[in-house]
């Protein structure tokens, strides 16, 4: 039974555990315990303000915080009321809705969901049915990202800010258009389309809307600051009713513009709803005062901000310390030097440690020094499991089996391992498929009954579509564990003889083989926590949602394995580390030559100060005096930014001196040895 104790949080905290009713604005600042206070909230509401847990609903951005917050809440208030609480990402909630509704819009049970690779196929073949020579990959992401802010600003594409005067307005219309259209024949949805839709729905029909907001009474936002417009959009029409709505977050911490997160949602929350409750959490639990004081200077220069000033309990500790180097090799050579000194020193792990960096080519020359000094390390950002080419197949036969109409799916594995189906016939696949208003599978069964295609090719097709059914009975009769039948399926492929033949040498396929045993283990742990916590665990349809919206794990990559962690700035956000470097801390890459006009120079400077903020105890700042572009060693001027830090809070130095007085030191070292072994001699 959850004891509420107000003894436990800060007089901020308190009140935004307490809330009731209405809207309220929580500003939670860095290291500030907001999680702490949304999973209390919850507990308060279901304990002592006698709240249905199933009317409250808890959204953040990532899998990795939704279970954060769920395994709090169920720490205070039990599992099986965790259960009944909608805890979980936005997309996450949007796939709830449309799994329920989305035949209204005229989808069919069950839609598959596609990925950028599976999006960019249907670009490319968009921009060929228009008899467009191009189609690289630049040019389909550039679409992609179109599409994507469309969706996002929820507006016709001609609507969509600066279209008037866009040259190419109607061809990028005619390709959205085709794409939304293309998708929806095949049965399938995008990212964007876990909210989209879901508004679609609300605003279409109003039953499904009363539905949700009599069903869903409170409803808290984690991340507040990272919404875009859909997104408020989809919280709006669910708090219509009520306006009972907590959003936590920090204007200050608002990085996320390029995926289109807009800071007026948290900067003007007061005026989107009636009587808004503020409050402002800024007792920092994580870092000492000098460490928040050049934070606080830091952000203090952007003016579009609500105002608040983070402070601790811990008054002491050591200031910042901003080294100088010659070029970014000598900068990660320091910094390599500076870590082993730091450890040695404080008695620190390498996973206390977090180097940081603007961009990501910046980790192609630390990569490189930390590789060659033997230190271990983590690049967070790398090549994700799921990009990996064997086990997206599998993935994609998981689809066609579960779904028979999954038209993307089936087009990736026909061919895989080789059947010899060449690419005329495929095009027949799509003849039949359009004359006889077909599925792709339907066009699949049509060509290989009508006995037409040659011999071995005949053949292959109809083993193929054989195994295709006879494998979705098999998943679907859920009589086996899913990982069983998904080894069965990859011995009749014959998918290890194929990944030896198709990997060049032994230790690449066996690598690859790994992969596949990741997988299979992945089947097992999520069939495992499914029927923990009293859901359906061999529903292959939920796992092909987890691994879409939720990256499946690496071994080789968990969070306690002792080696430094290098990051972008982007990706620190959430974190924390008892000694974090910042490199690169240079004009023109922090803030980054394309970001040097406002608004964007102040989010520039909103991710300095999460970078800041990302440190406990320890914190240091390098840059590179020259760096290279093309052929030419260019001066560079040092980050703008550091001349906002106060002055008391951080020390200058110029790493070659450091080396110098290094040298000098060992030197003086050697020659005390000389004399010391001269003076012995004497003395035999």
């Amino acid at each position: 039974m959850y004891q509420f104790d107000p003894s436990l949080f800060n007089p901020q905290q308190l009140r935004a555990v307490m809330h009731k009713d209405g809207p309220m604005l929580v500003l939670a600042g860095a290291g500030s315990g907001k999680t702490r206070v949304i999973a209390h909230r919850v507990a308060y509401l279901i304990e002592n303000e006698h709240v249905s847990p199933d009317q409250i609903v808890a959204v953040s951005f990532t899998n990795k915080a939704a279970r954060e917050l769920k395994s709090r809440v169920a720490e205070l208030v039990g599992g099986s009321r965790v259960s009944h609480c909608h805890l979980s990402t936005f997309h996450s909630l949007g796939f709830e809705i449309l799994h329920t509704h989305i035949t209204k819009l005229g989808w069919k049970l069950p839609f598959a969901i596609i990925d950028s690779d599976d999006q960019a196929g249907i670009i490319k073949n968009i921009l060929k049915d228009m008899h467009f020579h191009g189609g690289n990959s630049l040019e389909v992401q550039e679409l992609l990202g179109f599409i994507s802010r469309v969706k996002t600003a929820h507006v016709p594409p001609l609507k969509y800010p600066g279209m008037s005067f866009n040259p190419k307005r109607r061809t990028l219309e005619r390709v959205f258009n085709d794409y939304q259209t293309i998708r929806k024949s095949m049965n399938a949805i995008d990212f964007d389309d876990m909210i989209a839709l879901p508004v679609e729905l609300f605003e279409t029909f109003e039953d499904v809307l009363d539905r949700y907001t009599e069903a869903w009474r409170y409803l808290l936002v984690d991340e507040y600051q990272d919404t875009n417009s859909l997104q408020f959009k989809f919280l709006q029409l669910l708090c219509r009713a009520r306006q009972n709505i907590m959003v936590v977050g920090d204007d200050d911490q608002s990085i996320y513009a390029f995926r289109g997160a807009d800071s007026k949602h948290i900067l003007e929350f007061p005026t989107f709803f009636d009587g808004v409750e503020v409050v402002s959490l800024e007792q920092n639990y994580r870092s000492h005062q000098i460490i928040l004081d050049a934070a606080n200077g830091v952000i203090a220069k952007n003016v579009v901000r609500h105002a608040k000033t983070l402070h601790s309990e811990k008054i002491s500790g050591d200031k910042i310390q901003a080294y100088s180097c010659p070029t970014p090799e000598a900068e990660a050579e320091f910094v390599i030097s500076q870590i082993k000194s730091l450890r040695a020193a404080k008695n620190l792990s390498y996973r206390d440690i977090a180097i940081l960096y603007r961009t990501n080519p910046q980790s192609k020359v630390l990569d490189e020094k930390l590789f060659r000094s033997g230190i271990p390390y983590r690049i967070v950002g790398g090549t994700k499991l799921y990009d990996r080419a064997e086990i997206r197949d599998l993935l994609y036969y998981l689809r066609a089996v579960y779904a028979f109409h999954d038209e993307l799916a089936l087009r990736r594995i026909i061919n895989i391992p080789r059947r010899g189906i060449a690419a005329r016939t495929l095009e027949r696949f799509d003849e039949v498929a359009h004359a006889g208003d077909l599925t792709y599978f339907e066009a699949l069964k049509e060509v290989s009954d009508s006995g037409t295609l040659p011999g071995a090719a005949g053949l292959k097709l109809r083993e193929f579509i054989e195994l295709i059914e006879r494998f979705h009975k098999r998943f679907m009769a859920k009589s086996a564990p899913m990982s069983e039948t998904m080894r069965a399926l990859v011995e009749e492929l014959h998918y290890i003889a194929y990944l030896q033949s198709s990997s060049g040498t032994d230790a690449y396929a066996q690598h690859r083989r790994a992969n596949i045993d990741i997988l299979l283990n992945a089947l097992d742990s999520f069939e495992a926590h499914e029927y923990a916590e009293g859901r359906d665990g061999r529903d292959p349809g939920a796992f092909l949602r987890q691994t879409l919206l939720d990256e499946l794990p690496q071994k080789d990559e968990t969070d306690d394995a002792d080696q430094i962690t290098l990051m972008t700035l982007h990706s620190s956000k959430g974190l924390e580390f008892p000694a974090v470097y910042i490199v690169g801390c240079e004009e023109n890459l922090l803030p980054h030559a394309n970001s040097l006009k406002e608004p964007a120079l102040s989010e520039e400077r909103r991710l300095f100060y999460v970078g800041i903020t990302r440190a406990r105890q320890y914190l240091t700042l390098t840059y590179a005096r020259n760096r290279r572009k093309m052929y030419d060693m260019l001066d560079i001027e040092p980050s703008r930014f550091l001349k906002d830090i106060p002055k008391h809070t951080i020390e200058y130095h110029d790493a070659a001196d450091l080396a110098s007085d290094a040298v000098r030191e060992d030197e003086q070292a050697a020659k005390m040895a000389s004399r010391l072994a001269q003076m012995r001699s004497l003395f035999k």
